[in-house]
């Protein structure tokens, strides 16, 4: 990802530090780390970005990442927390040593806050992750096209996925299957805990892979994503194992009659619980709204759930540039049905980032 993309990721903060009147803003959650400096460490890892009004931006790092980041970390100062220093103590002394008054921060566990509170007393703290999470639901154009290759490798985990369910394998090496494709095509891993979830656990919303054997008549649930670059796409297809009966044949099409309303509703302005509602009321009118308990979908990015969110209680208003989910589902007792795709949202129209083939028979 390009060097100005970060730079102008930081200078649109720094603008957001001036309309709240904060001094600086403490950056602690990875992915928001990733998005700002194109460095992304493993799980767990302990770094801090701190950005101020005026000076450097500076990222701190424990030595086991300090080469990486000296690598990949674009617009700030690395510095190497020394060994036997913890970091947030390195954190503490650096915000006393700039004078900052006011912080915003992003993600602080409470013990963190806490102690920011005490050893930086003269310091005022304000947790606002808004101010990263909306210059993160508008994705630009190198973010798109990032999001584009991870839902062509989505693609390639779904096709592999329904091509090899069949009676008297196990929902595991369907998973299995999904995961190899996927990675072997450049997936970066799983953007979730794929979900194969057949016969009555295809009701189970995330019903994640188990090891029952799959059986003929069977519906099974796909739910799947791949990860480009730190970027996520998100797909659901319903296989049904051989002819499929007149209710699980009536559920899929009712789905793709709901799901094709929404997806023809979604545009710059339109409000997300519209989209919902047009998918929500072709549910409703066949009986089966009670069934349908989930909200229509939700924004994907570096996070598989990130704003906006399509729900009837959203009050989220569609940009283009948001990259969202369209999936109804029914969960009926013993039998449920989800399709999904990722789709781009446009000035005027969406267009559908995972292109899977639905269902054929």
């Amino acid at each position: 990802m390009g060097v100005e993309a970060h730079e102008m990721r930081i200078t649109t903060l720094k603008k957001s530090l001036e309309e709240h009147r904060l001094d600086a803003y403490l950056v602690t959650n990875l992915k928001n780390i990733y998005y700002f400096t194109g460095f992304l460490d493993i799980a767990g890892a302990t770094l801090s970005l701190l950005v101020p009004l005026d000076g450097a931006v500076t990222l701190f790092v424990p030595p086991l990442s300090y080469e990486a980041a000296r690598e990949k970390a674009r617009n700030c100062i690395v510095e190497e927390v020394s060994k036997g220093v913890k970091p947030f103590n390195r954190i503490c002394k650096e915000l006393t040593d700039r004078q900052i008054d006011v912080v915003g921060f992003d993600d602080l566990p409470i013990s963190r806050y806490l102690q920011l509170t005490k050893d930086v007393a003269s310091t005022s703290f304000s947790h606002i992750p808004s101010l990263v999470g909306n210059l993160r639901r508008v994705k630009d154009e190198q973010e798109i096209n990032l999001m584009k290759k991870a839902a062509e490798l989505t693609d390639v985990g779904a096709l592999a996925g329904m091509e090899y369910v069949q009676a008297g394998v196990r929902e595991y090496e369907v998973a299995a299957e999904i995961e190899y494709a996927m990675r072997r095509h450049g997936s970066e891993g799983a953007a979730f805990e794929t979900v194969v979830a057949s016969g009555p656990r295809s009701s189970h919303p995330h019903g994640v892979s188990t090891d029952r054997t799959i059986t003929r008549g069977d519906a099974v649930v796909l739910d799947l994503g791949a990860v480009y670059r730190g970027y996520r796409s998100d797909i659901t297809r319903t296989v049904i194992v051989g002819t499929p009966s007149s209710n699980q044949a009536d559920v899929l099409n009712l789905l793709m009659k709901a799901k094709e309303a929404a997806f023809h509703a979604i545009r710059e302005g339109v409000k997300a619980k519209t989209v919902d509602k047009r998918a929500r009321t072709i549910i409703a009118e066949k009986g089966f709204d009670r069934y349908f308990i989930h909200g229509l979908g939700h924004g994907v990015g570096l996070d598989i759930h990130e704003s906006p969110t399509l729900s009837p209680e959203s009050e989220d208003i569609l940009v283009a540039g948001n990259v969202v989910t369209d999936e109804p589902g029914i969960y009926l007792p013993g039998f449920g049905a989800r399709i999904e795709d990722t789709v781009l949202v446009h000035k005027k129209a969406g267009e559908k980032m995972t292109k899977t083939r639905y269902f054929e028979w």
